[in-house]
């Protein structure tokens, strides 16, 4: 039996095709390309905080009002016994005198000295803001120089500051509204110099006058 013409023809196919698809086989795979390193995060500069976006649909907080500053605590009076303004008042006597009326109830009163200053603290007491800036005397021959309310808690301090040393005597006197706390003092050596003045310097530097004195008073007098 003689074999079919197209069997030389086959094998030759066979016989080429078959070195290659060994070698396909043998060869390694190709390496996989790398995969690229993620981008470094982006740091915030030296000194300047980090600020993210905020993200879409996200609720915005409102801004934060501010506070407005709280102003200095006024002493709470109400139902208090209440000082008026200090008064300075020049005596017939060529002496002088500081007073201080209380409206509203009586108080107990203590003095306490010190080198050039006198306390004289009115229990219970209080005085509202206007009532307490300093009363300046110091252009009057007295040894007196100021005279101030300052608030001590629940109590009120009168303080005088002394331009010399004087022996001062004190006295409370009582009335339908409450008291009047009166300081004399000797007259002082300086007197010529403070009449030596003119009227005209004396009447710019008075502060506040008052037409009469609290009630207790009875000398006629140069005051404010």
């Amino acid at each position: 039996m003689r074999p079919p013409r197209q069997l030389p023809v086959i094998l030759a196919l066979v016989l080429g095709i078959a070195p290659s698809f060994a070698l396909a086989q043998s060869s390694p795979s190709a390496p996989a390309a790398p995969k690229a390193a993620p981008a470094p995060a982006k740091t915030p500069a030296a000194g300047k905080p980090a600020v993210s976006a905020p993200r879409a649909g996200a609720p915005q907080r409102p801004a934060r009002a501010r506070k407005p500053k709280k102003k200095d605590a006024q002493p709470d009076v109400a139902g208090r016994p209440i000082a008026t303004f200090p008064g300075f008042r020049m005596l017939p006597t060529g002496g002088s005198r500081v007073f201080v009326q209380i409206h509203g109830g009586k108080v107990d009163v203590a003095e306490s000295k010190a080198a050039g200053r006198l306390v004289y603290r009115m229990k219970g007491a209080g005085a509202i803001q206007t009532n307490r800036f300093p009363l300046v005397t110091s252009f009057f021959a007295t040894p007196v120089n100021q005279v101030q309310l300052v608030d001590q808690g629940n109590d009120l301090d009168m303080v005088i500051e002394l331009r010399t040393q004087a022996d001062a005597t004190y006295r409370v006197i009582e009335t339908e509204q409450g008291i009047v706390l009166q300081v004399d003092f000797p007259p002082s050596v300086p007197e010529q110099r403070a009449a030596a003045q003119p009227e005209d310097t004396r009447k710019r530097a008075v502060r506040r006058t008052i037409s009469k004195e609290p009630e207790g008073g009875d000398e006629s007098s140069t005051e404010f």
